[in-house]
């Protein structure tokens, strides 16, 4: 049974544009917090991934070097791939309350929406050109994010269902000065792919601009599917050999600059959708929008030691400026609609671990690491309840042959407890979500390398 609905009153045709605007750009805003540390995915091998990320590129014949410091790219010996399978298993699981606006508990259940596990490859080479000059190229996906909460979720007023890839190739030179310093530098090509859903509480909505409606009453399904054609950046490296044993490195990738547009779709009940189309005449319930979105410049350092022809140990740094990303503008036909302020912080990451090789064929790989969020309380959403990790990591290598080499990796991902309390803007409802959430992860990595 639908609602009456009285004619809308002065401005609230406004206000009702700038409510459904606010929730697109809150969507929309998910594909740049979904390249935050937890889930900003490891682009190595097996191998690196069993070292917890330590030492980088800089073990012998890393085809990855292409992507991470093309500087390394100089010291393969020879034409080189590798392919890697990778399978992530995050967990999210929220403990606290949802209510509306009034103070009433929000129906529905509490499910963990990251339980499903995801898979994801990609692959690199090396080419030698001569004794100064090696060619590379690599195809990684360095950001993803999957959640999906039922439609009936307590939470659904904050975000659905969310699944966001980032695709970037890269293409680069590795060039050797001398037998201990070399140069590296790259073009990234970036795409990056989107589907966003939420519910908007129209019910309460229509409470507050005056509208004879209950919260809860009359939900309505707000679907985004957001892409970016290919943006591009760059990637510069340097590593030097100050002595047989020791190895240095550093990298810097640029920010890549986008603009991700979207096509949103609204649908569900028919008395919120009334409400909506009384309130916003002329409007179309399905449009298009476009939102700002720089992936944030990174930088590695790089060290690794060779204790003996088995053992090696490596330990790294990488920052993240996330700083830059203080809001997101959602735009449409070039009109600026709602500016959402997100205020994140630079984050580092820092591991150490390594290599014992107990036979000729095989290796143990480990390492740990400890790895910082950017998100803060004021701005952290349940489709990214990000919080800072340790890690714990292990691996294998077996050399099968003399050209093919396979490598199992696994990490472990130990995830603070974060706090989650949002309130909804007034013209989406003013739900409230208090509580926090109990975060883990494990990711599995299977790599093999031909040396051609």
């Amino acid at each position: 049974m639908n609602f009456p609905l009285p004619r809308s009153k002065s401005g609230s045709g406004a206000t009702a544009r700038i409510a459904i605007a606010a929730a697109i750009a809150a969507a929309l805003a998910l594909p740049t917090l979904a390249q935050a540390s937890s889930f900003q995915l490891p682009v190595g091998t097996a191998a690196s991934l069993g070292r917890a990320g330590a030492g980088g590129s800089l073990y012998d014949d890393d085809p990855t070097a292409a992507y991470s410091n093309p500087a390394a790219l100089a010291f393969i010996s020879g034409t080189v791939h590798e392919t890697t399978f990778q399978g992530l298993r995050p967990s999210a699981k929220f403990n606290g309350s949802f209510t509306d606006y009034a103070g009433n508990p929000i129906s529905g259940s509490n499910p963990n929406g990251f339980g499903r596990p995801k898979f994801m490859g990609n692959g690199a080479s090396a080419f030698k050109i001569n004794d100064h000059l090696v060619l590379g190229t690599s195809f990684n996906v360095p950001y993803a994010l999957s959640s999906n909460y039922n439609s009936s979720w307590q939470g659904r007023y904050f975000g659905t269902r969310t699944a966001i890839r980032n695709y970037q190739l890269t293409l680069s030179a590795g060039i050797k000065v001398n037998d201990e310093f070399s140069m590296g530098v790259g073009v990234v090509g970036s795409y990056t792919r989107a589907t966003i859903g939420t519910t908007i509480d129209a019910g309460s909505t229509a409470s507050l601009l005056g509208l004879p409606l209950k919260p809860q009453s009359a939900d309505v399904d707000l679907n985004v599917n957001a892409k970016r054609s290919i943006s591009v950046g760059y990637v510069v490296g340097f590593e030097f050999k100050p002595t047989d044993q020791d190895r240095i490195g550093a990298s810097y990738h640029s920010r890549i600059q986008n603009r991700l547009s979207g096509d949103y779709t609204l649908g569900g009940s028919a008395t919120g959708l009334a409400l909506l189309s009384l309130a916003m005449p002329g409007v179309s319930l399905n449009g298009h929008g476009s939102a700002k979105l720089d992936l944030p410049a990174t930088a590695n350092f790089d060290y690794l030691h060779i204790f003996s022809p088995r053992w090696t140990l490596g330990a790294s740094a990488q920052w993240t400026g996330w700083s830059s990303f203080k809001s997101l503008a959602l735009s449409s036909n070039n009109v600026t609609l709602v500016t959402l302020p997100e205020n994140f912080k630079d984050a580092w990451m820092y591991s150490i671990g390594g290599d014992y090789r107990f036979t000729d064929r095989w290796t143990l790989h480990a390492g740990i690491a400890y790895d910082e969020s950017p998100s803060i309380n004021a701005t952290r959403d349940p489709r990214l309840p990000d919080g800072t990790r340790k890690i714990v990591a292990v691996g294998f290598g077996y050399q099968a042959t003399r050209k093919l080499k396979l490598d199992l990796g696994y990490q472990h991902q130990f995830v603070n407890d974060v706090r989650v309390s949002q309130q909804n803007q007034a013209l989406l409802g003013a739900g409230i979500m208090d509580g926090y959430y109990e975060d883990s992860g494990d990711v599995v990595s299977l790599t093999a390398t031909y040396h051609f």
